[in-house]
């Protein structure tokens, strides 16, 4: 689940720096800002959405390093991540109750793309996901690579950070229910596009995976927008206390899907 979650945000940085037309194509000489997102992922505890930052950060949601994450917790963590990450400047908003709140969303400063992916509940069919007519095209992270790091050219060996198999199917209704679904919108007019969309296409359906509403529900706790914690370190550095997180609030493991 890790690791569909590093999937899930390198496409939005990839959408953000290099634009939804982008494709990679293999020894082929990639731009600056293609390596950069690279050297984010790097499997080193001083890069800001490694392996070893999102474990640590984990902690902080009650997981214990090596403990499996549900999409719920990686969610949680990668916004937390994100609040440290100074050059690609995001702003991540998790639903609450499965409803996302366009007036919350709204006063955060940036808002999150509309290229979707999809992180699977269960440890052995995690993946990430785009559909085509009642099947799902996904591709599997389930396979050990080998470690790799910056060369002395400042550039990294980027053959195991792509799809080594072909893309599988497999029909929408064998995945599981409980998943993760990310937007990202580069400005404002993309969000309010999406919006459009959702109302159009998917709230109209009697079984949705989400409800969208304009304003935030009076029985809710008050919305405040994520801001960095006043701690000494950067994206760049490793998080070595869940101490210094103490302004965060804990979320609950999983959230229940109404049907």
């Amino acid at each position: 689940m890790l690791r569909c979650g590093q999937m899930m945000l390198a496409q939005a940085l990839i959408c953000r720096h290099l634009g939804r037309d982008w494709s990679w194509e293999k020894q082929k000489e990639q731009p600056k800002e293609y390596q950069r997102i690279l050297q984010c992922f790097l499997d080193r505890k001083d890069c800001c959405y490694s392996i070893h930052q999102m474990a640590q950060m984990g902690v902080g949601e009650g997981k214990s390093i090596g403990e499996w994450f549900g999409p719920n917790t990686v969610a949680q963590v990668l916004k937390k991540l994100a609040l440290f990450d100074e050059w690609n400047s995001l702003a991540v908003y998790v639903s609450m109750d499965n409803t996302v709140v366009i007036e919350d969303i709204k006063k955060m400063c940036r808002v999150l793309p509309l290229s979707a992916d999809t992180a699977g509940d269960r440890p052995p069919d995690s993946l990430t996901a785009s559909n085509q007519s009642d099947e799902l095209i996904f591709l599997d992270p389930h396979t050990t690579q080998t470690f790799v790091d910056t060369e002395e050219n400042g550039t990294v060996n980027d053959q195991t950070f792509h799809c080594l198999q072909s893309p599988q199917r497999m029909n929408i209704l064998n995945l599981d229910p409980s998943v993760a679904l990310g937007f990202f919108c580069k400005e404002e007019k993309d969000f309010d596009n999406w919006c459009s969309l959702v109302q159009k296409e998917i709230l109209k359906e009697n079984l949705r995976m989400f409800e969208l509403v304009q304003k935030h529900p009076s029985h809710w706790p008050p919305f405040v927008p994520p801001a960095k914690p006043e701690v000494t370190t950067t994206g760049a550095e490793f998080i070595d206390s869940t101490e210094q997180l103490e302004e965060f609030d804990l979320e609950e493991d999983f959230e229940i899907l109404s049907v």
